[in-house]
């Protein structure tokens, strides 16, 4: 049994592509036609299924002909309506084939033509021409509901005239449908919920099978990844994960240097991975000391380390060794040339500072950089800026404004003729 489903509009091949366009569809001659060819000639029925708002009187009668010419025993069911040439279509199926849902509906009535399809210009002869054509069409559809429902034309003539939804009581009386469709109950009886039970019971087979099926498709996907096991897969997602860089903030400390700190936002932390190694300090007042590239201490500008080594300088008596006196010998060298290194690097820093931002300049930049950078800051900002409203400032300020009234006058006063110049 060939199953026909007539669930669109009906209309051209032509118009096809713009139903399609807009996502949707319709039904076409064409459509039929191939169906009916694609019909098994040992397939000697059709099941034609109709919910359907009918369409093109031309296209219709064609769909109409080319079923009846198939040659296959035609049984139609209207589910949730039929209108228009959807209930000609209906009629191709005879009487006793034709049934329907109980809640479905009926719609007869008199061919119509749009008004944009007539033109903008029609003479006497136009319009009597049009009206012959489309009474012709009429006395087609009559003529078929006559023939196939057995019905009496001048109410079947009535009742297209009143162009209203009929019921499928009201169609079998008419004779469009011969009987309806029963509803089947969902509810189970009690020994078909027993059987139910008994044959998974009895049949584990079909659960192995289903296991087997979701384990094939599970190898595919593995398969497509490279790997064996989910172990595996989850090894491979996790791995670029762990391979990605971190992000890193670039602090200017206080005297000009860059410390990179690991962290994608909020103060340096004790633990956190920096470089390069060293003592900074910053333009917030802190020292940060990395060793081994990792941040070891933070010091704030109040808190100080003080080392009491309580060295005494002399030995008991205030005298000195000769060790102790080549101990401080060594001393002075060493001062003395931390002196020269210390003048050195402040001649340096003295050059570099007439390049470099103010300390302020550099606070409020690693701020930025510890709330996220500066796309982040200024977007919170920008989000709600709303410009005030301007207003003619500055010098000449006053004659500015006066310049615009007078300017409104002049508009007015130019209206004010015009108005009364068009009542002359």
């Amino acid at each position: 049994m060939a199953k026909l489903r007539i669930y669109n509009d009906i209309d051209s091949q032509d118009n096809k592509f713009w139903y399609q366009w807009f996502g949707g569809d319709c039904v076409c001659f064409q459509d039929i036609d191939a169906f009916a060819a694609s019909i098994p000639k040992d397939d000697d029925t059709i099941d034609m299924r109709i919910f359907c708002n009918g369409g093109s009187v031309v296209e219709g009668w064609a769909i109409y002909d080319r079923l009846r010419q198939s040659g296959k025993k035609i049984s139609c069911t209207v589910e949730g309506k039929a209108a228009s040439m959807a209930t000609i279509i209906m009629l191709a199926a005879p009487k006793e084939s034709r049934k329907a849902y109980e809640n479905a509906a009926f719609l007869l009535h008199n061919p119509w033509v749009p008004g944009w399809c007539l033109g903008d210009q029609l003479n006497a002869k136009d319009l009597k021409n049009q009206s012959e054509e489309m009474q012709m069409w009429q006395d087609k559809m009559v003529d078929a509901y006559v023939e196939r429902c057995e019905c009496d034309r001048e109410e079947i003539q009535a009742l297209m005239d009143k162009d209203i939804f009929i019921s499928t009581s009201e169609a079998m009386r008419l004779g469009l449908i011969s009987s309806t469709v029963a509803p089947i109950s969902a509810s189970a009886s009690k020994r078909n919920i027993e059987n139910f039970i008994n044959s998974k019971q009895q049949n584990p087979k079909a659960m192995e099978k289903k296991t087997e099926v979701k384990a094939s498709l599970l190898d595919k996907i593995l398969a497509k990844l490279g790997v064996k096991t989910l172990e595996e897969a989850e090894q491979a997602v996790a791995e670029p994960q762990a391979k990605a860089e971190p992000k890193a903030m670039e602090l200017n400390t206080a005297d000009g240097q860059t410390l990179t700190v690991e962290r994608e936002e909020g103060d340096p932390q004790v633990g956190d991975k920096a470089s390069p190694d060293g003592t900074f300090e910053m333009p917030d007042g802190k020292t940060i000391v990395v060793e081994d590239g990792v941040i070891t201490d933070i010091q704030t500008a109040d808190n100080t380390d003080t080392d009491n080594d309580n060295d005494n300088e002399g030995g008991e008596g205030g005298s000195a060794s000769s060790t102790d006196n080549d101990t401080v010998a060594k001393l002075k060298q060493q001062v003395a040339a931390l002196k020269q290194q210390l003048n050195e690097t402040k001649a340096q820093l003295a050059g570099a500072q007439k390049l470099a931002k103010s300390k302020e300049d550099m606070r409020i930049l690693n701020a930025v950089k510890m709330a996220g950078g500066a796309e982040k800051v200024l977007a919170g900002y920008s989000s709600h800026y709303q410009p005030a409203q301007r207003q003619p400032s500055g010098k000449g300020a006053g004659d500015n404004v006066n310049a615009v009234e007078e300017g409104k006058n002049a508009i007015k006063e130019r209206l004010a003729k015009l108005h009364k110049k068009g009542k002359k």
